[in-house]
């Protein structure tokens, strides 16, 4: 071999040689910053690197989108405008001029400073997406901090829709600069910047240390996809992950899974939102486009005996459309309108038409009542709530047949009205809750819900509720639209949805957001 004859002394040098070597490494990696991203941080200083498990990828995740992106203006919980980007507004005489105040020292991700300008570009680029676009007349800047918008027509709800307006780049859009391109780069001034992104896999973000607002103790975050919420759970206890929940806007923990996890010593918030737990009814199809038949299987479910057999009082049952504590909720209707009462039902089911027949099935006509209800999957208590319904609606001799698909396919059938019933669940905010907007779930110009229940009457009170600058009159009229949808019943209102998130006890300082498609991270430690 080469080295048969090899020197001893020049072994022992070789060795010294490598020793030394190897020791300057150690003395090197000491001294030397890690790369995390597009951050150096010094190995003295311990990394906070907080893990999220969540259901659904981060660039299809409102939460993902709102670590990188932000709005002009926000709302608080009850739905109040707050500022953001924005730092003040003044909203002049005729009620149709907005001035911002754009805050000073913001800058995107690349670098580039956030102006009046700039504004102008993300109000353009929103316009063109929003239903405040076709009241939109004019936007001009006044100067390098100030822009105006001139509406055409008295709108109330524009502050409000810019809370759901991520303010963009002109160069996150694809072609660059044009306000009726497509978001193609995650370019934002939020708190976090986007460094990695595998879909349907993970993503990866560092803190942004340019923020203009009070920056995390988070140096990194882990983003992981796991669609399933069991899995997510076993992620949870097996230290894979530090929190899940926190990243849907609907509670992805399932509540029965909620008592085991807190005996095992994870931390469990539950905050509500005002968003409730629905069955949509297809009211253009038979036989939900009876309102008798529709009331019918609202008295037909005892949702006390399920929040406390399903969800051990985890949360409360719902008896109005949404919850009535909201700025425009339905505050003057009975809070149990829909209340359980089986002798009703079956009344009510008798006055339609239908009949028992000798095997205990309704029918009517030779045809027997049955029904099917679609679940998209991935909703964590859709499936324990869908066999509990199934069985109360038998107690007065409807069939119902469950059928789950994937989440998108679902939501695809449900915008073409290709259901008979749809488990879904009322709007919250940063939208008006209830779906009592122009354009929105119960007006006819609505084009996701072509289904739901729509009138002449119920689009003239809503479209003269929010075209009025007159507060007390609109608060009437909102009341009135209330009072129609409660009495047409268009849904089967069961529960609040309690938004669960979980966490490690390494985790402190956890606060949750003002509306549940937001994150907050200013406060959270990694112990």
């Amino acid at each position: 071999m080469t080295f048969k004859f090899f020197h001893k002394g020049a072994a022992l040098v070789l060795l010294c040689l490598m020793l030394f070597v190897m020791i300057s490494g150690c003395g090197s990696n000491a001294s030397d910053p890690k790369k995390v991203g597009e951050k150096a941080y010094p190995s003295d200083q311990k990394e906070q690197v907080l893990r999220l498990g969540a259901a659904r990828d981060f660039k299809s995740a409102a939460q993902g989108r709102n670590m990188v992106f932000e709005y002009l203006v926000s709302v608080d919980h009850e739905g109040n405008p707050v500022p953001m980007l924005a730092e003040l507004w003044e909203i002049p005489g005729d009620s149709k001029t907005y001035v911002f105040k754009i805050r000073e020292g913001v800058t995107f991700h690349n670098g580039t400073e956030f102006d009046a300008s700039l504004a102008k570009f993300a109000l353009e680029y929103n316009a063109n997406n929003s239903v405040w676009g076709k009241y939109l007349d004019k936007i001009e800047t006044v100067d390098g901090n100030t822009v105006k918008v001139y509406l055409k027509d008295y709108y109330p709800l524009f502050l409000q829709d810019l809370a759901k307006n991520l303010v963009v780049s002109p160069d996150a859009v694809d072609p660059k600069g044009d306000p009726s391109g497509k978001l193609a780069e995650y370019i934002g001034t939020g708190p976090f910047k986007l460094v990695s992104y595998h879909k349907d896999r993970d993503a990866e973000l560092v803190r942004n240390d340019n923020y203009w607002g009070k920056k995390s103790e988070i140096n990194r975050v882990i983003w992981k996809t796991i669609p399933d919420p069991h899995a997510q759970i076993v992620a949870l206890k097996a230290g894979d992950v530090d929190m899940i929940g926190i990243t849907e806007h609907h509670s992805s923990v399932p509540y029965v899974e909620v008592p085991a996890m807190e005996d095992a010593g994870i931390n469990v918030d539950k905050t509500s939102y005002g968003r409730y737990q629905v069955l949509e009814f297809n009211t253009l199809r038979e036989p939900f486009n009876d309102r008798k038949v529709r009331m019918a299987f609202n008295y037909a479910i005892d949702k006390e005996k399920m929040v406390r057999e399903l969800f051990h009082g985890l949360t409360e049952p719902a008896y109005t459309i949404t919850a009535p504590w909201f700025k425009y909720g339905p505050s003057k209707v009975n809070s149990k309108y829909f209340h359980y009462d089986l002798n009703k039902a079956k009344s009510l089911l008798t006055e339609a038409g239908w009949s028992m027949n000798s095997s205990g099935k309704l029918e009517k006509e030779g045809k027997p009542l049955e029904v099917e209800l679609l679940i998209p999957a991935g909703e964590a208590n859709a499936d324990a709530v869908a066999i509990f319904v199934q069985s109360e609606l038998k107690k007065i001799g409807v069939e119902l047949k469950l059928l789950t698909l994937e989440s998108g396919a679902a939501w695809d059938r449900s915008k073409q009205g290709e259901y008979e019933m749809f488990v879904h669940h009322s709007f919250c905010l940063p939208w008006v809750p209830g779906g009592i907007d122009i354009g929105g779930k119960y007006h006819s110009g609505s084009t996701s819900w072509p289904a739901a229940y729509h009138s002449p009457e119920l689009d003239r009170l809503i479209e003269e509720a929010w075209l009025t600058p007159d507060e007390s009159k609109r608060k009437e009229l909102i009341n009135k639209v209330w009072d129609i949808l409660h009495y047409e019943a268009p849904c089967i209102p069961l529960y609040d949805i309690v938004k669960v998130s979980a966490y490690r006890e390494s985790i402190t300082g956890f606060k949750p957001a003002p509306t549940m498609f937001d994150m907050d991270f200013s406060e959270i430690k990694i112990n």
